[in-house]
């Protein structure tokens, strides 16, 4: 994959896991997958970092960003506010659609005045600096892959929640990736 915008790897990327508690697959039905992707959308602009590719797994995702190389402090913040907002939307929608099996493996505390707490999110997220075409590669190379090796799909572009139908179909009808910083 040539670089056509080499200053994206003067400071480091990031490839970012984070999964669901309990590994529960909630990310099947595309109304819970919306939320992930209205959040990317709007916290790539608060942070100003760009997106150059993702995978939405039923359990699961993973991106790989770009920080604005004045704010690359603020990746922690970035995912502590993503996954705090996209939890309370994700549990929203779940009370709407009576998914009380979902609530009550996610409910953290139950006492007898209904204040319950949830927690959507395991802990934490794991990240890799990304600094080299090469690291980038296989990383994109992984995330693409990732369906068509849990059984989801064929081909990495025939997966609807993926950076690969961005850059092998020029597909950006789902969310857009820059990917104009690379090409296959």
């Amino acid at each position: 994959m040539p670089l056509s915008n080499r200053k994206y790897f003067e400071g480091n990327g990031y490839y970012i896991t984070t999964s669901v508690k309990k590994f529960i697959k909630i990310f099947r039905e595309r109304k819970y997958i919306d939320i992930i992707l209205e959040n990317l959308n709007f916290y790539r602009k608060k942070y100003g970092f760009k997106l150059i590719g993702y995978v939405i797994m039923p359990n699961h995702l993973h991106l790989m960003i770009y920080p604005d190389q004045k704010r690359v402090a603020e990746i922690s913040r970035f995912i502590e506010d993503f996954k705090k907002f996209t939890s309370k939307k994700l549990r929203e929608l779940m009370e709407k659609n009576k998914k009380s099996g979902w609530l009550k493996l996610f409910r953290l505390s139950d006492d007898k005045k209904k204040n319950w707490r949830y927690q959507i999110w395991q802990p934490g997220f794991d990240d890799l600096g990304v600094y080299s075409p090469k690291v980038v590669r296989t990383k994109l190379n992984y995330i693409h892959n990732n369906p068509v090796r849990a059984g989801l799909a064929e081909r990495p572009e025939d997966y609807l929640y993926s950076s690969a139908r961005n850059f092998i179909l020029n597909d950006h009808s789902v969310i857009k990736v820059d990917t104009d910083l690379l090409s296959f």
